[in-house]
């Protein structure tokens, strides 16, 4: 099975991944299949966390049965290209207001 993952590079304390393809069971540190992307999670002076994507090989991967990895799978949504996971959390009215029904 094919998996879409972050590759984990850059210093210590100061991460840089590269969105790579490759087999689910390999480790993200050998040499993937190809690559897609990358991704910084520091954010510049502006507060703004850097993203390249090659969109259209991404959507092929996923054409062809590559699954993406949970946060791979919130950078795809972000970016349109898979719809996002429904969360858990969201799906349940609040606790703190009781449901009321008006006759």
């Amino acid at each position: 099975m094919i998996s879409i993952k972050l590759a984990r590079h850059g210093l210590k304390n100061t991460p840089f991944y590269h969105i790579v393809v490759l087999q689910s069971r390999s480790r993200p540190t050998k040499k993937p299949i190809e690559q897609l992307g990358t991704y910084n999670p520091i954010p510049d002076k502006n507060g703004v966390k850097n993203i390249n994507l090659n969109f259209e090989r991404a959507k092929y991967w996923i054409s062809v049965g590559a699954k993406p990895t949970d946060t791979v799978s919130r950078l795809l949504a972000k970016a349109d290209i898979i719809p996002p996971k429904p969360r858990p959390d969201m799906s349940k009215p609040s606790q703190s207001t009781p449901a009321t029904t008006n006759p």
